[in-house]
Protein backbone atom coordinates (compact mmCIF):
# COMPACT_ATOMS: atom_id res chain seq x y z
CA UNK A 1 0.00 0.00 0.00
CA UNK A 2 1.92 3.24 -1.02
CA UNK A 3 1.91 5.92 1.59
CA UNK A 4 -0.99 8.13 0.26
CA UNK A 5 -2.95 5.16 0.57
CA UNK A 6 -2.51 5.09 3.88
CA UNK A 7 -2.67 8.25 4.67
CA UNK A 8 -6.17 8.35 3.48
CA UNK A 9 -7.43 4.91 5.32
CA UNK A 10 -6.00 6.75 8.47
CA UNK A 11 -7.55 10.06 7.98
CA UNK A 12 -10.95 8.19 7.33
CA UNK A 13 -10.65 6.25 10.13
CA UNK A 14 -9.80 9.59 12.49
CA UNK A 15 -13.47 11.22 10.83
CA UNK A 16 -16.09 9.72 13.66
CA UNK A 17 -19.15 8.33 11.17
CA UNK A 18 -21.43 11.15 11.45
CA UNK A 19 -19.28 13.57 9.95
CA UNK A 20 -17.60 11.69 7.13
CA UNK A 21 -18.31 13.14 3.48
CA UNK A 22 -20.78 9.97 2.21
CA UNK A 23 -23.50 11.75 4.75
CA UNK A 24 -22.63 15.11 2.76
CA UNK A 25 -22.73 14.11 -0.96
CA UNK A 26 -23.54 17.74 -1.93
CA UNK A 27 -26.52 17.71 -4.58
CA UNK A 28 -25.27 18.96 -8.29
CA UNK A 29 -26.62 21.94 -7.79
CA UNK A 30 -24.98 25.41 -10.12
CA UNK A 31 -24.93 28.38 -7.87
CA UNK A 32 -23.08 30.26 -10.80
CA UNK A 33 -26.09 32.50 -12.31
CA UNK A 34 -27.43 33.03 -8.92
CA UNK A 35 -26.55 36.37 -7.23
CA UNK A 36 -24.73 37.57 -4.33
CA UNK A 37 -26.58 38.67 -1.44
CA UNK A 38 -26.26 40.65 1.08
CA UNK A 39 -27.70 42.18 4.43
CA UNK A 40 -27.20 45.60 6.13
CA UNK A 41 -28.09 43.88 9.58
CA UNK A 42 -24.84 40.91 8.60
CA UNK A 43 -22.45 43.64 7.48
CA UNK A 44 -19.31 41.70 6.03
CA UNK A 45 -21.70 38.00 4.85
CA UNK A 46 -22.32 37.32 1.73
CA UNK A 47 -24.17 34.08 -0.17
CA UNK A 48 -25.46 32.97 -3.50
CA UNK A 49 -29.23 32.58 -3.36
CA UNK A 50 -31.55 32.18 -6.47
CA UNK A 51 -33.09 35.33 -7.79
CA UNK A 52 -37.01 33.77 -6.09
CA UNK A 53 -35.29 34.51 -2.67
CA UNK A 54 -36.01 38.41 -1.43
CA UNK A 55 -35.24 39.82 1.34
CA UNK A 56 -37.53 39.33 4.16
CA UNK A 57 -38.87 42.52 5.64
CA UNK A 58 -39.77 41.34 8.90
CA UNK A 59 -37.58 42.47 10.94
CA UNK A 60 -35.58 40.26 14.26
CA UNK A 61 -36.33 41.25 17.86
CA UNK A 62 -34.65 43.93 18.86
CA UNK A 63 -33.17 41.21 21.72
CA UNK A 64 -32.35 38.66 19.66
CA UNK A 65 -28.71 38.12 17.83
CA UNK A 66 -28.31 39.83 14.54
CA UNK A 67 -29.97 38.01 11.99
CA UNK A 68 -30.60 38.60 7.73
CA UNK A 69 -33.97 36.39 5.91
CA UNK A 70 -34.95 35.77 2.94
CA UNK A 71 -37.99 33.92 1.25
CA UNK A 72 -39.40 32.72 -2.26
CA UNK A 73 -42.41 32.15 -2.81
CA UNK A 74 -42.31 28.44 -2.60
CA UNK A 75 -42.75 28.23 0.51
CA UNK A 76 -38.68 28.34 1.09
CA UNK A 77 -36.58 30.35 3.34
CA UNK A 78 -33.10 31.09 4.61
CA UNK A 79 -32.15 32.83 8.19
CA UNK A 80 -28.54 33.28 8.87
CA UNK A 81 -28.14 34.82 13.10
CA UNK A 82 -24.69 36.25 13.88
CA UNK A 83 -22.84 34.35 17.27
CA UNK A 84 -20.33 36.81 18.53
CA UNK A 85 -16.72 34.75 18.96
CA UNK A 86 -17.21 33.12 23.06
CA UNK A 87 -21.16 33.31 23.16
CA UNK A 88 -22.69 30.05 24.24
CA UNK A 89 -23.91 28.02 21.53
CA UNK A 90 -27.05 25.45 21.64
CA UNK A 91 -26.36 21.88 20.54
CA UNK A 92 -27.48 21.34 17.24
CA UNK A 93 -30.12 19.00 17.67
CA UNK A 94 -29.02 14.75 16.70
CA UNK A 95 -31.32 12.77 14.47
CA UNK A 96 -34.03 11.74 16.95
CA UNK A 97 -36.13 9.52 14.25
CA UNK A 98 -36.08 12.20 11.37
CA UNK A 99 -36.32 10.80 8.04
CA UNK A 100 -33.57 11.83 5.58
CA UNK A 101 -31.33 13.46 8.57
CA UNK A 102 -28.02 13.63 7.19
CA UNK A 103 -24.92 15.56 9.46
CA UNK A 104 -21.47 16.08 8.40
CA UNK A 105 -18.70 18.65 9.08
CA UNK A 106 -17.58 20.49 6.29
CA UNK A 107 -14.83 23.59 4.54
CA UNK A 108 -17.00 26.52 3.85
CA UNK A 109 -14.47 28.92 2.69
CA UNK A 110 -12.15 29.24 5.17
CA UNK A 111 -14.82 28.48 7.86
CA UNK A 112 -15.41 25.17 9.32
CA UNK A 113 -19.69 23.90 9.26
CA UNK A 114 -21.66 21.35 10.70
CA UNK A 115 -24.63 21.03 8.26
CA UNK A 116 -27.90 19.15 9.40
CA UNK A 117 -30.75 18.57 6.64
CA UNK A 118 -33.79 16.17 7.54
CA UNK A 119 -37.02 15.69 6.03
CA UNK A 120 -39.28 14.16 3.24
CA UNK A 121 -42.43 12.75 5.66
CA UNK A 122 -44.90 15.35 4.27
CA UNK A 123 -44.77 18.80 2.27
CA UNK A 124 -42.74 21.49 3.63
CA UNK A 125 -40.74 19.47 6.20
CA UNK A 126 -37.56 19.39 4.46
CA UNK A 127 -34.86 21.92 6.85
CA UNK A 128 -31.28 22.81 6.71
CA UNK A 129 -29.49 23.72 10.22
CA UNK A 130 -25.87 24.84 10.22
CA UNK A 131 -23.49 26.03 12.72
CA UNK A 132 -20.37 27.97 10.46
CA UNK A 133 -17.66 28.93 12.43
CA UNK A 134 -14.51 30.30 11.57
CA UNK A 135 -10.89 30.02 12.73
CA UNK A 136 -10.91 33.54 15.25
CA UNK A 137 -14.22 32.30 16.71
CA UNK A 138 -16.90 34.15 14.80
CA UNK A 139 -19.86 31.99 13.92
CA UNK A 140 -23.06 32.16 11.80
CA UNK A 141 -26.15 29.70 12.24
CA UNK A 142 -28.17 29.04 9.62
CA UNK A 143 -31.76 27.52 9.59
CA UNK A 144 -33.44 26.82 6.65
CA UNK A 145 -36.43 25.11 5.46
CA UNK A 146 -38.14 24.19 1.91
CA UNK A 147 -41.31 22.71 0.86
CA UNK A 148 -39.47 19.99 -1.44
CA UNK A 149 -36.44 18.30 -1.92
CA UNK A 150 -35.70 20.62 -4.77
CA UNK A 151 -35.51 23.46 -2.60
CA UNK A 152 -33.76 21.16 0.36
CA UNK A 153 -31.21 21.13 -2.29
CA UNK A 154 -30.78 25.04 -3.49
CA UNK A 155 -30.35 25.61 0.13
CA UNK A 156 -27.64 23.23 1.01
CA UNK A 157 -25.86 24.44 -1.66
CA UNK A 158 -26.41 28.13 -0.27
CA UNK A 159 -25.26 27.61 2.68
CA UNK A 160 -21.76 26.41 0.90
CA UNK A 161 -21.84 29.66 -0.50
CA UNK A 162 -21.22 31.90 2.47
CA UNK A 163 -18.81 34.08 2.71
CA UNK A 164 -16.97 36.48 5.38
CA UNK A 165 -15.07 39.80 3.93
CA UNK A 166 -11.32 39.77 4.97
CA UNK A 167 -11.40 35.69 6.24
Amino acid sequence: MNRLAVVACALALAVPASSRADGCTAARVDVTGWPIVRSASLPGFTLRLPRAYVRDAVGAPRDSAPSARWSAAARARFTMSHRAAGAGASALPASDGRVAYTRCEERVGVATAVILSSGGTSPGTYVVLARIRWPDGEELDVRADAADREHLDQLLAAVRTIRRAGA
